[in-house]
């Protein structure tokens, strides 16, 4: 289509002007007069722009051929005909004649007169040399696209941002066993009806601008026969930075799945032979034991692999003269070297000379490797799946108090209850030593709490320890599948991560993994790092609870220790205690409240009671201190404070195996203050 413009010959009248609108908009401005022939001869040049055109203030006044070479005059002189002929703009895009390999594009406008005749031709040229190179970078780009679509292995779906497949390449054809006209218009949903509802949340983190990786899908071909998917999907951004469509490679895993189920039946088969063996098998690598049957644990009374992981081998068993366990079973052993290993590692082949006495009713646990990978054959037979990972609370300080033999106990009457809690089909086993997963297949989301709660409430019951009934505490988090893009170790990490925010909360509390806890254990470093410099750094303060006894007719405060983080805020003290008391940190901090506590008295009895007493708790990791009486007095003494100006408390049930190793202490403090347990202490 052509395109007249009609210049009128007034506006010639004042070339300044128009050459000083033109320069604005171009890099190069010509006016060319034309005369007979046709010939085109310069007229005028915008000025700053002649070096461009390789032209100098001589040539002006002169025609194309008068000035360029015969090979470029006639390029020149064929354009500008062309306008002159038909009178219409005319571009083109040509090398320029400067150095180096630059390019422009130049429009031609005729301008007529009253006669409808082409007097002068106005030229207006841009540089365009970055303009063509991205081109060419965008054209390279898309030959780079198609042939990645067409050669690929991997299935390619192109796809907007509502769900709606934009364009697939021969693969997808292949994995799917249709049609490009059948899955290309339709959506993702149509086409893997099975997964709808992963797929809205897939479009939902797209649409945020969040990637989703190794996602494993289970798909049903025409024939009727299972497939495995690994799916990545990505948002794609236009040049604004905004996401306009979605795109999804497909890779087809089932050989690899089929490879690693064969594999794992193989490995099964052969745990199971070392399981079921007769005779204990241990396995070392270098000093340290890495794997015990069961019949290895029992002799050696461990009740699981965790008890004896990574311990020296030397620990359980004596080699002088003749080799016993436990010092007093005398014992053969062969050993079986791996010297295909890069470390020394060993099968070790114990075999009692008397026979042992075992106790067939204990509970063999499945170690946390070979839960996981129970867990993901479940997670490829299955849509919804849930894990519960349970915690006892507080278990270290109950061992501590009850002794070993108690401890395994407890978690082993725990195991009989869980048992009995769950049925047949669900996984359930002790992963360490205080910590319990249950993993199971739902149909409803509700059928996941109400497991939790029977859990819950089932663990609170009474247990009967030695001659003591105890309850206990406990901390559940739980995970589902949707959450964890299919894969186990996630699942598990996500239950860690819910339990982690389960105990921040207070004791018996249930919480499922939300998509905000993800960050959970970088704060949870963060915060171990940070709290052995909070007394120096000043950021802890103390706040002061009343407790009035008004039968006693008595007035105290309860100083409660809190603390701001400069990065995080308030912390609560539900989160940083034990952090404090795994670190070693209470010590510390325990010592900066007694000291703080000494200064605020004084304005506390002048401005609110002269008898008031300050209640301080004490966590039983400061109780069990060897060094507790001393730093207590040394701290009051430096402090010009009286000891029956403060009230003791041990704020958690604590269980004592050797009463008499704490009786001394008792009564040092019984001596120098009112001591008060506020719940119970049994010894």
């Amino acid at each position: 289509m052509e395109k007249h413009v009609h210049i009128p010959h007034a506006l010639l009248t004042n070339e300044q002007l128009l050459f000083n609108i033109m320069d604005q908009l171009f890099d190069i401005v010509f006016l060319m007069k034309v005369e007979e022939g046709p010939r085109f001869r310069y007229e005028h040049v915008s000025p700053a722009a002649l070096h461009l055109a390789s032209l100098t203030e001589k040539d002006i006044g002169k025609c194309i051929e008068d000035i360029y070479d015969h090979h470029v005059a006639n390029y020149l002189n064929e354009q500008y005909t062309k306008a002159w002929k038909t009178k219409s703009l005319v571009t083109f895009r040509a090398r320029m004649n400067v150095k180096g390999m630059r390019f422009a594009e130049s429009t031609l406008i005729p301008i007529l007169n009253e006669k409808n005749e082409v007097t002068h031709i106005v030229a207006c040229t841009r540089e365009i040399t970055d303009i063509l190179q991205k081109e060419e970078q965008l054209e390279e780009a898309q030959q780079l696209i198609d042939s990645l679509f067409t050669h690929s292995q991997e299935a390619f779906i192109l796809f907007d941002l509502f769900g709606r497949i934009i364009r697939v390449n021969q693969e997808v054809e292949r994995l799917f066993e249709l049609q490009k006209n059948e899955i290309v218009g339709k959506t993702l949903s149509e086409v893997i009806p099975t997964y709808r509802e992963n797929i809205e949340q897939t479009l939902a983190r797209l649409a945020e601008g969040k990637p989703l990786h190794a996602i494993r899908l289970t798909m049903k071909t025409k024939n009727n026969d299972n497939i495995y998917v690994s799916v990545n999907a990505s948002p794609l951004l236009d040049k604004n930075g905004n996401i306009i469509a979605g795109f999804a490679s497909l890779l087809n895993i089932t050989d690899l799945i089929q490879t690693q189920k064969q594999l794992k039946q193989s490995e099964k088969l052969h745990r199971h032979i070392v399981e079921t063996f007769p005779e204990a098998i241990i396995i070392r690598t270098g000093d340290k034991i890495t794997y015990a049957n069961s019949i290895a644990l029992r002799m050696f009374k461990a009740s699981t692999l965790d008890d004896l992981k990574n311990r020296p081998i030397q620990q359980w068993i004596n080699t002088v003269q003749q080799p016993t366990i436990a010092e007093t079973i005398p014992v053969q052993i062969a050993v079986l070297p791996f010297p295909y290993e890069k470390e020394r590692t060993e099968l070790i082949w114990i075999k009692p000379i008397e026979p042992m006495v075992t106790n067939q009713t204990e509970e063999a646990y499945t170690e946390r490797n070979e839960f996981v990978e129970k867990l993901t054959d479940l997670l490829f037979t299955h849509e919804g799946v849930a894990i519960l990972l349970v915690d006892v609370y507080q278990f270290k300080f109950i061992n501590s108090f009850l002794g070993y033999e108690n401890g395994n106990e407890l978690l082993k009457q725990i195991g009989i209850r869980l048992k009995r809690t769950v049925d047949s089909h669900t996984l359930w086993t002790r992963i360490s030593g205080d910590q319990f997963a249950i993993a199971l297949s739902y149909e409803r989301q509700s059928e996941v709490e109400q497991l939790a709660n029977t859990v819950k409430e089932t663990l609170q019951e009474p247990y009967t320890i030695g001659d003591q009934s105890i309850r206990i505490g406990i901390h559940i988090g739980i995970s589902y599948a949707y959450d964890a893009q299919l894969c186990a170790e996630t699942l598990m990490n996500n239950a860690e991560k819910a339990l982690y925010f389960a105990k921040m909360e207070g004791t018996n509390v249930i919480k499922p993994y939300e998509p905000h806890m993800s960050n959970v254990f970088t704060r949870k470093m963060q915060l171990e790092s940070a709290l052995s410099s909070t007394v120096e750094n000043e950021e802890l303060f103390l706040l002061y609870q009343p407790k009035v006894n008004i039968h006693a007719r008595s007035f105290s405060v309860e100083a409660l220790v809190r603390w701001k983080h400069p990065q995080f805020g308030f912390v609560s003290p539900a989160e940083f205690i034990p952090m404090a008391e795994e670190t070693n940190a209470i010590y510390d901090i325990g010592k900066w409240v007694l000291r703080q506590s000494c200064r605020d008295l004084a304005f506390l009895r002048q401005n609110v009671a002269e008898c008031m007493k300050v209640a301080i708790n004490l966590s039983a990791k400061q109780f069990l201190d060897e060094h507790l009486v001393e730093d207590i007095q040394h701290i009051l003494q430096e402090e010009g404070c009286d000891a029956s100006c403060f009230i003791f408390e041990i704020t958690e049930t604590t269980i004592i195996k050797n009463p008499e190793q704490v009786v001394k202490t008792l009564e040092r403090l019984k001596k120098l203050w009112l001591f008060d347990c506020r719940r119970r202490l049994w010894c």
